[in-house]
């Protein structure tokens, strides 16, 4: 059977390059977190720069992609860059924990959309973030990077995380660490296989 494996983290934690790389590993690509159908429409929400059209859209696409995802899983192992969980996270810091909860239990999300066989988590520390933002020289976006270097965003993932049931992998790529991509990408590996396995949920590194 094939697999559907999600990769979750911070704005400029190494998310990406992991993905990538794994993606590469099993011979298939990373998806968007977003429907084709919906590029046009995020640059109009983006400019709007209001937190419950953000949060009504990307909660809208996640379901939009879920049905995509279950066609897609027919053929191929599915590796998605960010999905229903980021959008939970970073919508308890912009419109309150009590909110968002309130519309996942009403609209019973967790019941209607596809869930992963395994969340890859990854993080890195404040200083990393802010030195990885600064290198890439991109336009910080408000709904993202501006959250992420201003608010706890590791810990509103802990939040949502308790109320999914999915195994979770978390990488911290801080650059305290030492480590380099590979051995990042190598233990995250490791991790990974065993959980699909059947090992333990929880592994953090």
């Amino acid at each position: 059977m094939n697999k559907f494996i999600v990769f979750e983290g911070l704005d400029a934690c190494g998310k990406t390059t992991l993905s990538s790389l794994y993606a590469k590993e099993i011979n298939t690509i990373v998806h968007n977190a977003v429907v084709p159908e919906a590029h046009d429409l995020r640059k109009v929400i983006d400019s709007y720069e209001s937190k419950e059209s953000a949060f009504l859209f990307f909660l809208l696409n996640n379901l939009l992609k879920s049905n995509e995802v279950s066609k897609l899983l027919n053929d191929e192992d599915i590796i998605l860059d960010r999905y229903v969980f980021s959008t939970l996270a970073y919508q308890t810091i912009m419109l309150g924990e009590d909110i968002v909860k309130n519309i996942f239990d009403t609209l019973k999300i967790n019941k209607k959309i596809l869930l992963p066989e395994v969340i890859i988590f990854v993080k890195a520390d404040i200083e990393t973030i802010n030195n990885r933002i600064e290198t890439r020289g991109d336009t910080v976006q408000w709904y993202g990077d501006a959250v992420t270097q201003n608010n706890s965003v590791e810990s509103a993932y802990h939040k949502v995380f308790k109320w999914f049931d999915i195994p979770i992998v978390e990488v911290d790529t801080s650059e305290k660490h030492g480590r380099s991509v590979e051995e990042n990408y190598q233990l995250m590996k490791d991790r990974v296989e065993h959980v699909l396995s059947g090992g333990n949920n929880l592994y953090s590194f």
